[in-house]
């Protein structure tokens, strides 16, 4: 049996490690991974959160969320009006060679939210299809957003959320991707 002080200390080594190995290189332990720029190395993406002002009602400086890359040379992506957000590697949905990311922004209220996909193009982002709205219900049920239509080349089927009948509903529809 190890003495109470050697059993101490080696929990503290242990503990120390655990705490820093969540967060490596600067890169949190939230990070999504994938290839967005087409290189054939891995990298990470994550959503960094603006400051929530002292009311919980606000933002300091701007309630908006920026998308950052363990890569310097991808440049941030700003998301208006979001106070967090869930980031998803979408896979290469247009063939061109990235792995698109799927981002469901967060807010104060509201179940309501669009979802944007964006793909990395010539070092900048852009939006790989227009923003839709989807609801809560949708992701409780674990509704896939998007994904690519099958045997239809340069499609993708989305699933949005629509109020019809006073109700709300999860539909479905092909769209071309950019």
């Amino acid at each position: 049996m190890l003495p109470l002080k050697t059993a101490l200390l080696l929990s503290l080594v242990f503990i120390t490690q655990v705490c820093f190995s969540q967060k490596t290189n600067g890169i949190p332990k939230d990070a999504i991974k994938g290839d967005f720029n087409g290189d054939g190395k891995p990298g990470y993406v994550w959503v960094v959160k603006p400051q929530i002002a002292d009311s919980g009602e606000d933002c300091v400086g701007g309630c908006t969320i920026r998308v950052v890359s363990s890569n310097p040379e991808i440049p941030p992506l700003v998301i208006p009006n979001a106070i967090g957000g869930t980031i998803t590697n979408l896979g290469d949905l247009n063939n061109n060679g990235t792995d698109e990311i799927g981002i469901l922004p967060e807010w104060f209220t509201s179940c309501w939210s669009p979802y944007y996909v964006y793909t990395l193009t010539h070092k900048h982002w852009q939006e790989a299809v227009t923003s839709f709205s989807t609801h809560c219900n949708q992701w409780e049920a674990d509704v896939k957003p998007i994904e690519k239509a099958p045997g239809k080349k340069g499609y993708v089927v989305i699933r949005y959320s629509a109020f019809e009948k006073e109700e709300v509903v999860t539909k479905s529809k092909i769209i071309p991707i950019k």
